[in-house]
Parts: structure tokens; sequence; C-alpha cells
């Protein structure tokens, strides 16, 4: 049994190299979020209009209560984005739209790096967010709703172990989190027989896919304006084959025992966050046959989650473990040429 002095330490605390490593890159991190040149990015005029429009309260009569208050109040909260829409109206109140931005990009990075602290590497775990296509150079510099939500989600799942609760606050920041909502309630009510959550999970996110397109019209919110619900955002079946090589590590985690030496907390949100990425695969993937829309739209959270479970998972004592570890890592090192490739890395050069 270990003493409460040891369970209370961190594996990184253990490891001074893993500690200097993460401090480095998260000051490098954030010193480029905040001192790059936004003036050229094309997501920069949204957000500026965003955090000016705000503070007048327009966004207040998109709550329309109806017949049914309570209801429409509920769906209003999450498909209208409700804390977003909160968030931009206190900064827009308080800063020029320009400073909005910023303090927007500084906080969703430093909530990130602050998040992964607690994980079993998070050297590993800040520089999965740095090289990731859908990371650092989307949602941590561009799409800064998306980016907002995933790190509060990340940091209230892991530094508070709340995962329940961070999912239910990043779906009232960007609509596609509600997405992760029900797996993260089946973990929690099903967490002593993983096996079936697992199976509940899978069923769930199939029947969501199949009625993908009746749900969005429900959620979707403003955004009905922008997209075609029958809009093929994903066109390769390499996309299917990616998604599912990613949640491996997370089938992984559920079907196996802890790391010797993590505590009860991390294991338990650790379980949750699994358990997220695999519901979020498995809905992605349906909809790639019956809603490509829906694919195209909750995809990039395949991705994201890796972050937090693939440096968790057993690789020294799990010779399965060590493949999916290694084999991930391969995957990762092909999609960081891949998207060097294609240009979504210029903005680390342009700025």
């Amino acid at each position: 049994m270990q003493s409460s002095s040891s369970a209370s330490t961190l594996p990184w605390q253990l490891q001074p190299a893993v500690l200097l490593v993460w401090g480095l890159l998260a000051a490098i991190m954030l010193a480029y979020a905040l001192g790059i040149d936004r003036t050229f990015l094309i997501d920069q005029p949204n957000y500026l209009d965003n955090f000016a429009n705000a503070p007048r309260l327009d966004w207040l009569d998109d709550l329309k209560l109806g017949d049914a208050p309570l209801q429409n109040l509920i769906v209003g909260i999450f498909s209208e984005e409700l804390l977003w829409q909160v968030w931009a109206t206190v900064l827009g109140t308080i800063f020029s739209p320009a400073i909005a931005v910023l303090v927007t990009v500084g906080v969703l990075n430093a909530l990130v790096a602050l998040g992964v602290e607690r994980l079993e590497n998070p050297a590993l775990s800040l520089f999965i967010w740095l090289v990731l296509p859908v990371g650092f150079a989307v949602t941590g510099l561009l799409q800064l709703r998306q980016g907002l939500a995933f790190a509060v989600m990340l940091y209230v799942a892991v530094r508070m172990n709340r995962p329940v609760l961070g999912t239910l606050i990043a779906a009232m920041i960007h609509t596609t989190f509600a997405l992760a909502v029900p797996f993260a309630l089946i973990a929690w009510l099903c967490r002593r027989v993983p096996l079936l959550a697992l199976l509940f999970a899978v069923a769930a996110a199939a029947a969501a896919a199949y009625l993908g397109g009746l749900l969005f019209e429900a959620f979707g919110g403003r955004r009905l304006q922008i997209y075609d619900v029958n809009q093929a955002e994903t066109n390769s079946i390499l996309y299917v084959f990616g998604g599912m090589l990613s949640c491996l590590p997370s089938v992984h985690r559920l079907m196996s025992s802890a790391r010797p030496g993590e505590s009860p907390e991390a294991s338990r949100t650790l379980y949750h966050l699994a358990l997220m990425h695999v519901g979020v695969t498995a809905f992605a993937v349906t909809c790639y046959f019956v809603f490509p829309l829906g694919a195209g739209r909750a995809g990039y959270l395949i991705m994201l989650l890796l972050i937090p479970v693939l440096p968790a998972v057993r690789r020294r004592d799990s010779l399965t473990g060590a493949l999916l570890f290694w084999l991930l890592l391969l995957y990762l090192v092909y999609l960081t040429v891949k998207t060097y490739l294609e240009g979504t890395y210029d903005i680390y050069f342009g700025g």
C-alpha cells in the first residue's frame, strides 16, 4: 500500500527533466501564441466582430423561449453556446476586440498546458497538442471557440477530476462538445463495468449518427445558416481507418487495469476520457456512412482526445500497450509530415 506522500506525488515530479521540457514547451507556446501577427489569420475578423458586437447583447434574442420556455432554454444554452457569448460579452466590454482575442488565445493555451501537467507525461501531452493537425495550429490559434471549449474540458476533467462537469461546460462554449456529454454520463453510470460502458457508448454513438440530421436541426443553432445538413465533409475511407486507429489506446485503456502507482482519481478521469474518445470515434465513423456532415464537424475531437489518453497507455509492462503506443506515435509522425506538406503549419512560419 502506498504512503500518502507517495500517492500525492505526480509521476513527472520524480523526473525533473520531464518538468523542464514541459515548462520550456509551455513558455515557447504561450510566447508564440501571444506574439504572432494575427492580422493575416483568416478567422481573425470573425472573432473581432464577435467581441465587438457581443456587449450589445443581441445574442440574447436567439434564446427564444416560446411556448416551452424551460425546454427551449435548455436547448438554447447549448445551441447558442451561452458561455461563449457570456465570455465574449465580458471581454468585449472590458477590452478592445484585438486584446480580447489575445486574452482568449492566452487563456486557452495556458489551460491546456496546466491541464496536461497532471498527466503521466506532461511534456509528451503538450508535444502532441503542438503537432496535432487540429491542435495548437488550428484550435489553439485559429478556431478559438473549439480551442477554449477543449481547454476548459481538459482542465476541469484532469485538474479537478470532474470529467462530466468539464464536458458540460465545454458544450456550453462550443456545441460540438455536447456530443461527448452522453459518453461522459455513461462512463459515470457504468464505471464499475467497463465492457458494458463500452457497449452502451458504441450503441449510443450509432444511434446519434443515424439521428444526426434531426439532432443537427435541433441543436445546430446559428450554424444552420452556414452548413448544409447534407454536405459531405469527409470523402476518404482513410478517415475511417484513421479514427479507428486513434481510438485503440482508449479501448486498451478501458479493457486493462490502471498503471502501477496511478491514483484512483487519475484512473477514473482517464477512464471517462477514454470512453468519451471511443464514443466520439464510433459516432464519427458511423456518420461517415450515414451523415457525413457529422463526421466532419466532430472529427477533430478524435485527435484532441489523444492528448490525455496516449501518454497514459501502459507500455512498460504490457506488450499490447507498447505496440499501440509506438504505432500511434508513428501515425502522429505520418500526420505531422502530411500536414506540413498540406501547408497547415505555414502559420508557424508566416507568423
